[in-house]
């Protein structure tokens, strides 16, 4: 059975994620209840996107004079 998470579930995942320590994905897993290839989906989409938003931002033309 596939089960849609919010958004907000999926940032505050990632939260865990990148603030655990010592501890691994599959503990942080375990504790939300979620598939560790799930939060690693999460993780590897989270990349792309600053990335994106990265690349973006350097594009950036300069105003016309």
């Amino acid at each position: 059975m596939n089960l849609t998470y919010s958004s907000a579930f999926k940032e505050q995942a990632l939260l865990k994620v990148y603030s655990r320590g010592e501890r691994t994905i599959q503990s942080v897993a375990d504790e939300l209840n979620v598939k560790q290839a799930t939060l690693k989906i999460w993780m590897k989409r989270k990349m792309k996107q600053v990335r994106q938003d990265d690349s973006d931002m350097t594009k950036e033309k300069r105003p016309h004079e």
